[in-house]
């Protein structure tokens, strides 16, 4: 019998992991972290303690009760009991984006669980773990073991002589990568993969005699895109996060198109913001609003805030930069996105003078992978220094955690872009009152004003798609049933497609039986 179990995103916003099974197939959709759940229980100075094992996290419900699916992360004395269901065999998980809460927890599942992914989610998740700080074994999981009522991580130059000490996770991608990509890929900084057993990229294929397929959606970060799987009860089709408004809505237009030809017994969607209407902004809005404020400040230093993994966003901006006669400084963690994401066959000209990468007060890098990033770029080096002798010149990449960098650049007056949706819990809200007061301190004019969203300032796109919009997919495909997740309304569906379709509200760990 064909069933779907959503053991998080049932009734709330991101964090996905919805459990596919068939009669010989066990597929996981997405594997992500639920940052609301996380954040109810957790901040800054009080984190899971992932150095004593999984158990808190099954314990505070961040991680599903599944047996079966996990590294072996337990101490002796704190293993976990409280099973509700054993897979004795998983086939692998198909991510539809590199988002933290769609991906985040793949860390945990053991390297045995292959994944499936667009090449461009691919080359995310590897600069992504490159880059962190930590074990976000995403690609390249770590081997733990128990050590003196501790858990204990055996780096990559760990020297015992007990090895390996990290496993690459086996990953399919949705076309073949060209061989810059695929030298990237099976190496790993400063040749630490001596210590792994690498593995390249494989192509899609069927999954133990199922078709799978990937559609690629528009979303607010590269590579997004639904699937489709093939079971014995009929298609199955997942959106992942979608959104019409962005530079790429047209595939989302033809992901409408190729699912409705596969008559699905079942759509799993995303209703992020089923509650809303379209306001109608598109990505190019949102440039001709920045380029309006960019040249009306012209003369003063420019920084932009926007999501990290938002690359076409980033790119939008520097060609803004670009176009004013500014240089388009980012961080070092940027630019290997932006490197990860040429890997992937975007072509970028990352060599172009205009685009910088920003080395503070000059201080020398401790990771490996941000030292070979400098070599690569040290003609392009910008320090706090060099900026504050000609601020003008300049559109600075930063976000909130880089304000302490004000001072440092000692300019008065400036122009702050925050092309982010509004806050929406109370640390939000605090941390943007904070932002205030330090652009107020050195002051910086803030845009948008007050408290616009972007129904009335289009500096912001969102990456989901709006009730109207929702609704044109759920005509369009015509499932026999509709699975709502990610999202915290799933009444409205009922509401609002009953007509159409049957409308299944989930359940966190109940069966759908198909």
């Amino acid at each position: 019998m064909t069933r779907i179990t959503v053991w998080d995103g049932a009734d709330n916003v991101g964090g996905n992991k919805i459990l596919l099974q068939d009669r010989d197939l066990t597929l996981w959709l997405d594997f992500g972290l639920n940052m609301g759940r996380q954040m109810d229980f957790y901040e800054e100075y009080l984190k899971p303690q992932t150095s004593r094992g999984l158990y808190e996290l099954l314990a505070m419900d961040i991680l599903p009760p599944v047996e079966g699916i996990y590294q072996n992360r337990f101490l002796d004395d704190y293993r976990w009991n409280s099973w509700r269901m054993r897979l004795p065999e998983v086939h692998g998980v198909l991510l539809s984006h590199a988002h933290l809460d769609h991906a985040g927890c793949l860390q945990y599942l053991h390297a045995q669980i292959p994944l499936y992914c667009s090449l461009d989610s691919a080359m995310l998740l590897r600069a992504l773990q490159d880059s962190s700080h930590g074990d976000y074994g995403t690609i390249v999981v770590r081997r733990f073991v128990q050590k003196e009522g501790t858990i204990g991580v055996l780096a990559w130059n760990h020297r015992s002589e007990d090895a390996p000490h990290a496993h690459y996770r086996k990953v399919h991608v949705t076309c073949t990568p060209a061989q810059e990509g695929d030298t990237f890929w099976q190496t790993l900084p400063s040749s630490a993969h001596q210590k792994c057993t690498v593995q390249p990229l494989y192509p899609l294929q069927p999954i133990n005699g199922h078709t799978v397929r990937f559609i690629p959606v528009d979303h607010s970060v590269p590579g997004a895109g639904a699937w489709a799987i093939e079971t014995d009860a009929g298609w199955v089709v997942y959106t992942g996060d979608i959104r019409f408004r962005g530079n790429s809505g047209h595939l989302s237009e033809e992901f409408i198109r190729e699912a409705a030809k596969l008559q699905p017994v079942a759509l799993i969607m995303e209703g992020t913001r089923i509650g809303k209407q379209s306001s109608g902004y598109t990505e190019q809005d949102v440039r001709q609003q920045a380029m309006e404020i960019l040249h009306q400040h012209r003369e003063r230093i420019a920084i932009i805030n926007f999501s990290m993994t938002h690359l076409e966003r980033m790119v939008m901006f520097w060609d803004c930069a670009r176009e004013l006669g500014k240089r388009f400084v980012v961080n070092p963690k940027d630019l290997y996105l932006l490197e990860a994401w040429c890997r992937a066959e975007r072509p970028l000209p990352l060599d172009d003078p205009s685009l910088r990468v920003y080395v503070g007060t000059g201080a020398a890098p401790a990771e490996s992978w941000q030292k070979e990033l400098l070599c690569r770029y040290e003609a392009q080096k910008v320090t706090a220094q060099q900026i504050a002798r000609d601020p003008a010149g300049y559109a600075l990449c930063f976000g909130y955690f880089d304000l302490n960098e004000l001072p440092y650049l000692q300019v008065s007056g400036g122009v702050w872009i925050q092309s982010f949706s509004e806050p929406m819990t109370e640390e939000q809200r605090i941390d943007d009152v904070r932002l205030n007061r330090w652009l107020e301190r050195f002051g910086f004019c803030r845009y948008p004003k007050g408290n616009a969203d972007e129904e009335r300032a289009p500096l912001h796109v969102s990456g989901h798609a709006a009730g109207d919009e929702l609704a044109k997919v759920v005509e369009g495909v015509r499932p026999r049933k509709l699975i709502p997740v990610h999202t915290s309304e799933p009444q409205c569906f009922v509401e609002q497609f009953s007509g159409i379709c049957e409308v299944v509200i989930p359940r966190t760990g109940e069966e759908i039986p198909l």
